[in-house]
């Protein structure tokens, strides 16, 4: 082989290298930020039915005398790509990601035992809490 087929062969393969160094590097930080991105969708999960959780036993506790509670709450999404779908149920209040599917499920710190769930609604829209007291039914619409 002459001095210019060495340089073309050696040119090959710095670019073949370099191009799986850079490959590799950028691999490894898409795992990594799709592992942060699935931390931080079960945390708002978490945090949704907390919060959701707290309103049920504000309401429950808030007004001793009154039969029926209801609130309306807006959950802001800061990404368009996602929203959550709340459910009721004899299971409890269940959390969902849309599109993804991945939830999370709460007995509202036992009151699934005493009040009877039901319902569903999603975070695009406002959602209705209604408790009622004298028939132990709570549901979201």
């Amino acid at each position: 082989m002459s001095k210019g087929q060495y340089l073309i062969v050696q040119f090959v393969l710095f670019f073949l290298i370099g191009l799986t160094v850079f490959l590799t590097f950028g691999n490894i930080f898409k795992f990594r930020v799709d592992i942060f991105r699935e931390d931080v969708a079960d945390s708002t999960r978490k945090l949704i039915d907390s919060y959701f959780s707290s309103l049920v036993i504000n309401s429950f506790d808030s007004c001793k005398e009154c039969d029926f509670v209801n609130i309306s709450v807006r959950i802001e999404n800061k990404t368009a790509e996602y929203f959550h779908e709340l459910s009721l149920s004899s299971d409890g209040l269940e959390v969902t990601s849309q599109p993804e599917g991945k939830s999370h499920l709460s007995s509202i710190h036992n009151l699934n035992s005493t009040l009877d769930f039901s319902g569903n609604s999603s975070s695009a829209k406002t959602i209705i809490l209604t408790l009622r007291k004298n028939q132990n039914k709570l549901e979201v619409s």
